[in-house]
């Protein structure tokens, strides 16, 4: 099964968007409590460290799924870790920009 396969409808949005993070692998749901088109901040009690290689996939409040790999720029125990995109779609890039408007 492909990293980026279709999540379903999971979308729970509140003040936060809920996310499925791979790595090696190994996939667990987890929440994203901030989101650029550059970066995004994952909630996390034992975070992946720093220069870990992760694939995100979560689906936009307006429905658009996004997937896409990044690596982990920095990691706190107990908080959580960011994120920084690489090789985001340019139309991902968009749909996250237009959250903001």
């Amino acid at each position: 099964m492909s990293a980026c396969a279709p999540a379903g409808d999971r979308t729970g949005f509140q003040s936060f968007l809920r996310a499925r993070c791979e790595i090696n692998g190994n996939g667990r749901d987890c929440r994203i409590l901030n989101l650029t088109a550059q970066r995004v901040f994952v909630d996390s009690f034992v975070p992946p460290l720093t220069g870990t290689n992760v694939t995100l996939r979560f689906r936009l409040p307006n429905g658009h799924q996004v997937c896409t790999a990044g690596i982990v720029s920095d990691h706190k125990f107990q908080i959580g870790f960011s994120v920084d995109f690489v090789g985001l779609s340019a139309q991902d890039r968009a749909q996250i920009n237009g959250l903001a408007v």
